[in-house]
């Protein structure tokens, strides 16, 4: 592939395609819940909006796409040294992932035991959240 051809291809090709199919699949599937099930409307439903999340991811990717310059990783034809460089900072080790990810476990726990666990649900997110951005402003990792 010359470096012509290389510039006129978008990136995120792969990325839109990995949200796209699984799109079609859900609305297949809906399809056929809605023929076996005699069109019971809340499973459809499910099945239809699963469809719409995973096609709005993709029309997000194929929009950013044509804003993004063809990447290393979506040469077929490329090395591995093309991609080299840095990609970000980021940290050994966080606590706030954890933090976080029981926050949202109390939160839809919360729909199912009572307002109290929501609302303590909510202000474990709080704290994680602000923890988890501010995490590089203090301590070992401060700069």
């Amino acid at each position: 592939m010359t470096q012509n051809q290389t510039k006129e291809r978008r990136g995120l090709v792969s990325e839109t395609g990995l949200f796209l199919f699984p799109g079609i699949f859900f609305w297949i599937v809906a399809v056929a819940y809605a023929l076996v099930a005699d069109a019971e409307p809340i499973g459809t439903m499910v099945f239809v909006g699963l469809g719409f999340m995973f096609f709005f991811v993709s029309g997000f990717l194929w929009l950013t796409s044509r804003r993004v310059d063809f990447r290393p990783s979506d040469n077929e034809e490329g090395n591995i040294d093309e991609a080299e460089g840095e990609y970000g900072e980021f940290n050994s080790s966080s606590w706030w992932p954890l933090v976080v990810g029981v926050a949202s476990a109390l939160v839809a726990a919360g729909f199912a035991v009572g307002w109290w666990m929501f609302g303590l649900g909510l202000v474990v997110s709080a704290i994680g959240a602000v923890g988890y951005a501010l995490e590089n402003n203090r301590g070992h990792y401060s700069h």
